[in-house]
């Protein structure tokens, strides 16, 4: 049993170039694994008065479905003007998509009593240096757990 469990916590985490270690999808559940997370602040259970690094942290989405899942493929498209929306859109599983993923940016769509819709994008190293990655997630609730943050004995930590 994880140390930290905090629900419905995506505000309080800094999406910004976090690489998916691995991921598993049982039970209708998607289980991304990051080598560490940055939370807030302001996040309930952060003891530093600064944002902070967790180690290793498990992020589940529960009775997620997704909506849809790709890429932008700019392999064909002069460096100097690459737009995004100049390149085609590749639709892929999102299993095969997230296999080398590195998650630049999230953005919540939509929340209610029921259910969120989020969006992450970011590099799909495996399709190349040039492409942009896209999912866009339906879920009903989202747990993060890990056991430690990163250097916390070597810090002062106010409990």
């Amino acid at each position: 049993m994880p140390k930290y469990i905090s629900e419905n916590c995506f505000e309080y985490i800094e999406w910004q170039s976090v690489y998916i270690e691995k991921f598993k999808n049982e039970n209708n559940n998607l289980y991304l694994t990051f080598k560490n997370l940055e939370i807030t602040n302001e996040h309930p259970l952060n003891p530093f008065e600064t944002e902070w690094e967790t180690d290793e942290a498990v992020v589940v989405f529960y009775d997620f479905e997704v909506l849809d899942s790709g890429y932008y493929d700019c392999s064909q498209v002069q460096k100097q003007v690459k737009s995004y929306d100049k390149c085609p859109y590749v639709p892929i599983s999102l299993l095969h998509l997230i296999n080398d993923f590195t998650i630049v940016t999230e953005n919540i769509k939509r929340k209610n009593k029921s259910f969120f819709i989020q969006t992450f994008e970011g590099f799909p190293w495996q399709y190349g240096e040039d492409n942009w990655g896209y999912f866009k997630l339906k879920y009903k609730r989202i747990e993060m757990m890990w056991d430690s943050f990163y250097n916390q004995d070597d810090n002062n930590v106010r409990y």
